[in-house]
């Protein structure tokens, strides 16, 4: 059964592992490198920088809180989520209050649909607006079947660029679930 879990130590190895397959999914075309949602476990300590990004003290100008996750079932490593508190003019256009990453050994199993699900209903509360905003790359179709399954409505398509990379957002709107 899946579950959302403050990070743990247990599943750091597992976390490495989806970030190398994430890098290699980049390599294959499968991914772009823009939405890669594992840290580089080699450069950051994650669970350290997972309770820091909570801390606004702990922050760059500009940045806002988030609550990052594990998204575990039983002994695997399935995925991260991070919820936002807020907007910025940034997330805003691309980005949004929630933003989550499945390990790619993962993919098509019904693991984002559901992830999504669960941190609408347990997190939603966390995020100050009361809709909340979720975007996808326009050519994610897996990514934009999960947002709508789960409620989202399009608000519209935006450019946005990232990493030397320029494509097409959508933005979508769900109503809080608490």
């Amino acid at each position: 059964m899946l579950k959302i879990i403050e990070a743990n130590e247990k599943y750091l190895d597992q976390y490495k592992e989806a970030y190398e397959e994430s890098l290699r999914q980049i390599k294959l075309g499968n991914m772009k490198k823009h939405n890669l949602m594992f840290m580089n476990p080699e450069e950051e300590d994650i669970i350290q920088k997972m309770k820091d990004n909570r801390d606004p003290s702990k922050l760059p100008e500009h940045y806002v809180p988030s609550y990052d996750y594990f998204a575990v079932d039983g002994d695997k490593l399935i995925g991260v989520i991070h919820i936002r508190v807020r907007l910025t003019v940034y997330l805003l256009q691309y980005g949004g209050h929630i933003g989550y990453g499945i390990n790619p050994k993962y993919w098509r199993m019904g693991y984002g649909k559901q992830l999504l699900k669960l941190a609408l209903e347990e997190y939603g509360d966390l995020i100050e607006n009361k809709s909340i905003l979720i975007t996808c790359d326009d050519d994610n179709i897996a990514s934009y079947k999960i947002i709508e399954a789960n409620g989202g409505v399009l608000e519209n398509k935006v450019e946005n660029e990232d990493k030397g990379e320029t494509f097409l957002t959508r933005r979508y709107w769900i109503e809080k679930r608490n």
